[in-house]
């Protein structure tokens, strides 16, 4: 690590905040640390949301992950985040925790390193508690198979980057029922909260008691200046910097072209699903006759979707023809600077064939599938080229 000891980090605690203004402050204390030398050699901010929030991953189609009528209904407000990884519902019983400062401080090679190494004071915190996590390679803290924590990682043109966890203190799996969608609507609602209660937990539910969120940011606070060794000083928001952030929540995480973005259009007629190692493909396609009108790849991958967007660019007004796509998945694939990421030319080249096929049937996309429950996926994996 490259860290000097002697530099503060700044401590920030806000509770009860908007789904735009808590999106917004971490991209605000992020762009703080654009150029290397700042005050405090990083900001920690340890918040929650007001009930309720929910939040999408940065590439994922908000259609197919939130119930957005239900969302209306519930007084749900909804977001999309600035890192990736699957949706989340966030409100005063989820610590958000997000750690901005400059890349070059920190030594790592990949995205997945600096998840990593940024996520073991959680780790120590939960360890206070009698509970045992550990880091899982995608972007996830788990106990005993369970995930307990998202985390992301953010980094901007200049170098600055914020990682951010959200730690199920405790949850409402029902109210999270009402407005993700997870393919699990055949169940009843016991079986709902069982099948969804087999596959994630909290600190309280480990713990065996309502563990206080205040209780659990303090150790995550204490971990963080013992692993670092560092200093915190804590420093509420001020009035110049909090103008700063509800302008960018309303320029940015309050706009429809902010929130709507990788939705597939309305005359789409194909869609795939595919596990991969880096998260859920969920690819979109348009067809005229054998001509590729649009492809549009989303998923709750980490990874920017640089990729992606220019595989969608070049397959645009091209010839139905696999072969053909996968010259162009694979051209696109030898010239990226991200080797560290776990999806490979094959597996994209196959998802976006599987939902051309599905084109050719006439069968609509269907939001089928999700983050917690990929296996939905295999039906539509089954449509072999």
């Amino acid at each position: 690590m490259n860290l000097n000891s002697h530099t503060p980090w700044r401590l920030v605690r806000e509770d009860a905040v908007s789904a735009g203004y808590g999106l917004a402050a971490d991209e605000f204390f992020t762009s703080t640390y654009a150029a290397e030398s700042t005050e405090h050699g990083a900001t920690l901010r340890l918040y929650t949301y007001r009930d309720h929030c929910a939040l999408v991953g940065r590439f994922q189609n908000i259609h197919a992950e939130l119930d957005l009528d239900a969302c209306q209904r519930e007084e749900v407000e909804v977001g999309r985040r600035l890192t990736g990884g699957g949706a989340i519902i966030m409100g005063k019983d989820q610590l958000g925790i997000c750690l901005a400062s400059h890349s070059k401080r920190f030594e790592w090679q990949t995205i997945r390193d600096l998840c990593a190494q940024l996520s073991v004071p959680v780790v120590q915190a939960l360890a206070k508690l009698g509970i045992q996590a550990t880091f899982r390679a995608k972007n996830d803290l788990e106990v005993g198979g369970k995930k307990i924590a998202g985390l992301g990682v953010y980094v901007d043109p200049n170098g600055a980057f914020h990682f951010h966890t959200s730690l199920l203190v405790d949850l409402d799996i029902p109210q999270m029922l009402k407005v993700l969608q997870i393919p699990i609507q055949k169940f009843s609602d016991k079986q709902k909260v069982e099948s969804v209660a087999q596959r994630i937990t909290t600190v309280s539910r480990e713990a065996g008691r309502k563990v206080p969120v205040e209780e659990v940011r303090q150790l995550i606070q204490e971990q963080y200046a013992s692993y670092f060794q560092i200093n915190l000083e804590e420093q509420a928001v001020t009035a110049e910097e909090r103008n700063h952030i509800n302008r960018l929540a309303e320029e940015r995480y309050h706009q429809e072209e902010w929130l709507f973005q990788r939705s597939p259009q309305a005359d789409m007629s194909g869609m795939s699903l595919k596990k991969t190692p880096a998260g859920l493909l969920r690819t979109y396609i348009g067809l005229k006759g054998e001509t590729i009108k649009s492809v549009l790849i989303t998923g709750d991958f980490l990874e920017d979707t640089e990729l992606f967007s220019k595989i969608e660019s070049q397959l645009k007004w091209s010839p139905l023809d696999k072969a053909a796509i996968e010259k162009v998945v694979f051209a696109v694939f030898s010239k990226n600077e991200h080797p560290d990421l776990q999806i490979n030319p094959e597996d994209v080249t196959n998802a976006i064939w599987m939902a051309a096929q599905r084109a050719h049937a006439a069968e609509r996309y269907t939001y089928q599938g999700a983050c917690y429950y990929p296996e939905e996926s295999g039906k539509v994996e089954e449509l072999k080229s």
